[in-house]
Formats: structure tokens, sequence, C-alpha cells
């Protein structure tokens, strides 16, 4: 029979397994307690997903600002006996760094732009409107145009036509595209938008915004260019060189045009007003007179 270990061997062994256990309950606890402050000590964050930076705002529509939050949670502020936190509270929005409204929660919003470049800054904020602190915020930069948003804008002449023989005075017609017409009342230059001017002799002599043909007078005689143009809001030309039509035609005297109009069927036409204006008279002046002697005794 073999003899059994000394007792002492035996308690010997049990201290060494404990201090084991406790090690590693240690470093579970530390663990623990260090995810615990990371968990805690993640600071708020916000991102602006849209839209883009740089991105053109077309057709005067208004602006849809999407953001994203986290580690921040939105409450109603200036909430009555409740002690606020570093993370939640609300969010201020700014429009080229004009205060706009108050987000209280993670929602599209929209926002109504002049034409023109805008910043838009969205600021998470305690519940008693202070910054936090270090300041979460983000910023987006945006153009909005009344005109489209893609395309080459152009403008064609389509009447008079090239050498056409014309008075003094003439209609100009043109057809307009991917640019559109606003009054310029001084707002910032925008993508295609703008309005249209007519050269003569590389002049400016009109500026209008209308698409419907538009009546020059007084043009000098012999042979003369007629240009029209697409400008910016503060008179600058386009810098595409398609955005402007030029039409060469030739002035004559104001008589030298109306006498073969004249001859051509002018005298006919007023000696055929004069006959039915003399018969219609005539008739008038007939039917008088006999209610006149039908009158008499």
């Amino acid at each position: 029979m073999r003899p059994h270990p000394p007792p002492a061997r035996q308690h010997r062994k049990l201290p060494r397994y404990s201090t084991t256990l406790a090690l590693v309950a240690l470093m579970s606890l530390l663990g623990v307690s260090l995810s615990s402050s990371t968990a805690i000590a993640a600071a708020p964050s916000l991102t602006i997903v849209s839209p883009a930076d740089g991105a053109v705002i077309a057709n005067g529509t208004p602006v849809l600002v999407d953001f994203r939050v986290s580690n921040f949670v939105f409450v109603q502020p200036g909430r009555v006996g409740q002690v606020g936190s570093p993370t939640e509270g609300h969010a201020n929005v700014f429009l080229d760094a004009q205060y706009v409204r108050l987000l209280t929660t993670v929602e599209p919003f929209s926002l109504s732009l002049a034409s023109g470049a805008h910043t838009v800054r969205i600021q998470l904020v305690a519940d008693n409107g202070t910054s936090l602190s270090p300041d979460v915020s983000a910023t987006v930069g945006v153009v909005a145009t009344h005109g489209p948003g893609g395309g080459v804008p152009r403008i064609t002449i389509l009447s008079p036509t090239p050498l056409e023989a014309t008075g003094h005075g003439t209609y100009v017609s043109y057809r307009i595209e991917n640019f559109t017409l606003v009054e310029p009342r001084g707002q910032p230059n925008a993508p295609n938008e703008g309005h249209v001017q007519l050269l003569v002799l590389s002049h400016v002599v009109m500026e209008v915004t209308q698409h419907e043909p538009v009546l020059l007078v007084s043009l000098p005689e012999g042979d003369i260019d007629i240009a029209v143009r697409l400008v910016n809001n503060d008179n600058t030309a386009l810098l595409n060189p398609e955005a402007s039509s030029t039409v060469s035609i030739h002035v004559i005297a104001s008589s030298s045009v109306s006498l073969p109009l004249v001859s051509n069927g002018g005298i006919a036409l007023l000696l055929a007003f004069i006959l039915v204006v003399l018969i219609l008279r005539r008739r008038k002046l007939a039917a008088r007179d006999a209610n006149a002697r039908g009158g008499n005794p």
C-alpha cells in the first residue's frame, strides 16, 4: 500500500487555485468596466446625409435635408423639473449663419432658398440651448436656381431670317433651351437662369425676360447684325459660346419698303373699303328718306 502524501502538500495546492480564480474574476471585472467606460465616453455625432456638398437645387424647389445622429437623444426643450444630460437635447438649423428652425426629431426637413449659393448648418445643443462641448455640428453648401438642373443653355434666332430685307423696325423671335428667364432684381447669379439681351451692331439695345417676339425699332439703314444672348442676373454673358445667336439683315428706307406693298394690292384694298363705306352710307340715307316720307300727311 502506497503511503498517502503529507497533508501539508495537499493544502499547498488550494491557495494557488484560489489565486488563479481571483485573477480571472478580476480581469473579467476590469474588462466589463473598460467596456462600460468606453460606451459611456462615446461622444455624440451628427452627419448630413443629403444633399451632397455643392449640389444644385433646381427649378426653384426647396432643398430637402436628411441627417443622422448617434449617441444623442432628442427631447423637447424647456422641460420643467428635469435635469438635462450632456447626451440629450435638440438641434438648431442655420441658413447662411441665420437661425431658421429648431429640430426635436431626426427627420428630413425642407428649406426654401433664393437663387444663389447657400450654406446649411445643423448644430446639436443641450436641453437648455447651450452648445455641446466640444461642439457637434455639420455643414453642407448648395446652389439654388430657378433654372433646370442640367443641360446646355442655348438661344437661337428664328426671325428675321439671314439677309432678309426689312424697314427700320422688325420683330425678333427666338427659341430658348435649358434656361429659365427671371427678372434681374440684383439677386446672385445662379446656374441656367437669367435674361436675354438684344444687340444691334454689337451694342445692347434691350434686356428682356419674355419668350414672345420683341420689336426692334429705329434700325440704321444698310447691312447690320442683330444678336441675342443669354446673360446671368448681373448681366454678364454666359461662358458657353452657344448661348448667343446672330443674324445679318438689310435695312432699307421705309418708303422703299412700303411702295411695293401699296402696288401689290394696298390700293385695291383701300378702294374696296371706300366702296363698302359708300354703299352702306347710301343705304342708310335711302332708309331715312323713306321713313321721312311715310311720316308726312
